[in-house]
């Protein structure tokens, strides 16, 4: 009787882990999904303290890791700013971030001129991916700077 016990409370109380766990998982999916910039992890964190306070910044550490392993979303390294998250089902693209506000907007590879197939015959290597960042100050800081 007390093994039945205790194996249903466990039983319970994963439930009950995997349930919370679930929850925050899918409020870091559709984060990432409503936002068209990359989004950092303490930034998610924060949105995500809003509706489930008790949350544990390593809930969302690992929730971005598991979702990156299963190709839902894409880290961003940027040398200064850390790491970024976007989900990956957005089309491809690059992204030029301001250095004073830090505004982050979308390029994509039609707008920069960007073609893999004159690099190739360029350089002969086999393109299988490619990240550009720029940065640059934008017209918001520029009117600014102009005063």
């Amino acid at each position: 009787m007390q093994k039945y016990l205790i194996t249903s409370i466990f039983l319970i109380m994963n439930k009950v882990k995997r349930n919370r766990s679930t929850k925050t998982k899918e409020a870091v999916e559709q984060i990432l999904q409503a936002f068209s910039a990359p989004i950092s992890l303490n930034d998610l964190y924060q949105f995500i303290k809003v509706s489930l306070p008790k949350t544990a910044f390593s809930t969302i550490f690992r929730i971005t890791n598991q979702l990156e392993s299963e190709g839902k979303i894409n880290r961003i390294d940027w040398r200064e700013r850390g790491s970024r998250f976007e989900w990956a089902a957005m089309p491809h693209h690059h992204h030029i971030v301001c250095q004073i506000c830090h505004v982050i907007t979308d390029l994509s590879d039609e707008s920069l001129n960007f073609d893999d197939t004159k690099i190739e015959k360029v350089t002969g290597y086999k393109i299988k991916n490619h990240s550009i960042e720029l940065e640059g100050i934008c017209p918001q800081c520029l009117k600014k700077l102009d005063k």
